[in-house]
């Protein structure tokens, strides 16, 4: 480094026994503070800097991603993320005509959410455990999707509902009659190679059987109608 005239020289020498020498040199520096870039002085004595040597390389530190939160529907390249999950309507769990229709709207909606996140947890739940047509039909959505696999759209729309009258038939059950529309639905291997889909209905009838159990509704039986 050259500086007010002054060549200062750095060079760094190794010995055969691995001690560090810092050799300086420098002249006309005495009293006072050195050439513009060097160490101050003292007492006349050129001053040797401080120089720490680290002999471990730095650490390179990679952060974990996050996790995109946005809900995203499945797909060939995964399975969907993040899908909102319905949730029983307070006034379902009301002995109503409200109530009824309540219900079963959720039931459709927890249908879609089995087949869209591949989960029918929700809608089994919801389901009287006797009710064994039911448990049929969730039974053949997870069936469809091969191990390790996940399956994608699916979509249940509704298109309108239909009671008979908020009048229990002669086994004291409420019948709702719901029509719905469904996106194509696709299935899909672990490595997300194609293993099956339909190309979407326009209505898919079922007429449902309910009972008020508990202190909530329940499915106790389904039928669906070809249309």
């Amino acid at each position: 480094m050259v500086s007010a005239g002054t060549n200062v020289r750095w060079r760094w020498v190794t010995s055969v026994v691995g001690a560090v020498v810092l050799a300086v040199g420098a002249s006309g520096c005495t009293g006072g503070p050195g050439p513009t870039g060097s160490p101050p002085t003292s007492g006349g004595a050129t001053a040797s800097p401080v120089v720490s040597v680290s002999s471990s390389p730095t650490a390179t530190v990679s952060a974990t991603p996050t996790p995109d939160p946005r809900p995203t529907a499945g797909s060939a390249k995964g399975p969907a993320r993040n899908l909102p999950k319905p949730t029983m309507p307070a006034a379902a769990k009301q002995k109503t005509e409200a109530g009824l229709k309540a219900y079963a709207a959720y039931w459709v909606a927890a249908l879609s959410y089995g087949f869209e996140a591949t989960d029918t947890s929700l809608v089994r739940k919801a389901s009287a455990p006797g009710c064994v047509d039911c448990v049929s039909l969730y039974d053949s959505i997870d069936r469809k999707v091969p191990k390790g696999g996940w399956g994608a759209g699916g979509k249940l729309t509704p298109e309108f509902q239909l009671r008979d009258g908020f009048v229990p038939d002669v086994n004291g059950q409420y019948i709702v009659l719901n029509a719905l529309s469904q996106a194509q639905y696709n299935v899909f291997t672990s490595n997300g190679r194609s293993a099956g889909n339909n190309i979407g209905r326009t209505k898919v009838v079922f007429l449902l059987a309910l009972e008020f159990l508990n202190g909530e509704w329940k499915l106790v039986n389904y039928d669906p109608l070809k249309t």
